[in-house]
């Protein structure tokens, strides 16, 4: 499940099977790559919560062109990534 935080900017992506996180998480992606590639200035960000609970938004910290995953639980587990944008 994705909930919009921001429209365009900044997304809450929850679920329980691995394939519903990864499909919210690419769908939040996308909508995040096209509010960026129409500002120009920002990159995306994926967070990583819990085992089941991501945010995904631009950041400043992320350069223009650029996606980055940050895991804040301190797992080592796999988990999926999603793709670098092209500049």
């Amino acid at each position: 499940m994705t909930i919009t935080i921001e429209a365009g900017r900044y997304f809450h992506v929850t679920g329980k099977p691995p394939t519903e996180i990864e499909d919210s998480i690419n769908t939040a992606v996308e909508m995040v790559l096209d509010h960026s590639m129409s500002k120009g200035w920002q990159g995306i960000l994926v967070t990583r919560h819990g085992p089941d609970m991501y945010t995904v938004n631009l950041s400043a910290e992320v350069p223009y062109g650029v996606t980055v995953e940050r895991d804040l639980t301190g797992s080592n587990q796999p988990h999926s990534v999603p793709e670098t944008m092209s500049q």
